[in-house]
């Protein structure tokens, strides 16, 4: 008996010894594949260009090519959803943001939740501009309001369960204006609609708006952020600048499952922080007007938990 307790205490031991050994080693040979990054919104987007550029240099910094993929549906939530079937250490990574995680299931109930990602590292940021069909005159805060005490406000958004439909839905209701939001197949589509004059204003990325306010095809109205946006096509008050702070910081946040190994996490990370380095990347960066924001994975957890929060007091002003 005491023989077969030696026996069993050493093979625990040796079990002990060797699992950390086995974990380590499998992180160190990650990737062994090509890692698959997948954009779970529009084709042509930022999203999916920045992922595009990204892709290049996959070999170079991972030891494999990273492939680009696009899933589209339910504004990510098909993507995501599907998502959930990868285990911890995949080769599979995926894009998500606040808009999947703070504010879509608070207007319909999703399948997956926050806990279920490990953030890797997020891409970029980007502010959201109103823009107004120039036929409207519509130029400023003020002048919207002024045309919304006898007209409806119809506008474009690319979703009713994104984030841009909630800054703005929660704008209007707080300038007291009757209004309805109208949604397209991504940013593009919308911005296209405002161009039209489908809908009187729309609400899109800055830098999708900058040829067309460049060209004065759409009027710039006012920034989604606290302060103004001054630049070489831009100069534009804030809804911080009148008084509102109906804004959210948009984000592109790379993923992998929960439970993925600390150590392939990092190795992820730091592969992407020098890609940002390589003047090719940034250059095209700065041709889709991206501003670079390698926000490390704590920082994620702390922004998704900060929008979720704020996107609950926007959707109850939204509902009153």
């Amino acid at each position: 008996m005491k023989k077969f307790v030696k026996i069993l205490l050493t093979c625990i031991l040796t079990l002990i010894t060797v699992i950390p050994s086995f974990a380590a080693k499998g992180a160190e040979n990650w990737p062994n594949k090509p890692v698959i990054i997948t954009v779970p919104w529009a084709v042509g987007g930022l999203a999916d260009q920045a992922n595009r550029a990204l892709s290049q240099y996959g070999k170079k910094y991972l030891g494999q090519p990273i492939v680009p993929e696009n899933k589209i549906g339910a504004g990510g939530v098909v993507a995501l959803t599907e998502y959930l079937r990868e285990k911890p250490n995949s080769n599979k990574l995926i894009y998500g943001g606040e808009g999947n995680f703070a504010i879509g299931p608070l207007f319909n109930p999703v399948p997956f939740k926050w806990e279920q990602f490990s953030p890797v590292i997020n891409i970029y940021k980007s502010n959201f501009v109103m823009v107004a069909n120039p036929k409207t005159n519509i130029k400023s805060l003020n002048d919207l309001k002024e045309y919304g005490k006898n007209n409806k406000v119809i506008f474009a958004v690319a979703g009713l369960n994104s984030s841009e439909y909630l800054m703005i839905s929660a704008l209007l209701s707080e300038m007291g204006l009757n209004y309805e939001g109208v949604s397209f197949n991504g940013a593009n589509e919308a911005m296209n609609a405002t161009l039209a004059g489908d809908t009187v204003i729309g609400i899109t990325h800055a830098s999708l708006a900058k040829e067309f306010v460049k060209a004065e095809r759409l009027n710039p109205v006012v920034v989604f952020d606290e302060k103004p946006l001054k630049d070489e096509v831009y100069n534009l008050e804030s809804v911080g600048d009148y008084g509102y702070d109906t804004f959210l910081v948009n984000r592109c946040i790379l993923l992998m499952p929960a439970g993925t190994d600390p150590q392939v996490i990092d190795k992820m990370y730091k592969a992407v922080l020098q890609i940002f380095e390589e003047p090719g990347f940034k250059e095209t960066a700065a041709n889709l007007g991206l501003t670079l924001d390698p926000l490390s994975p704590a920082e994620c957890d702390a922004h998704i938990k900060e929008s979720t929060e704020k996107a609950k007091r926007f959707y109850n002003m939204i509902k009153k």
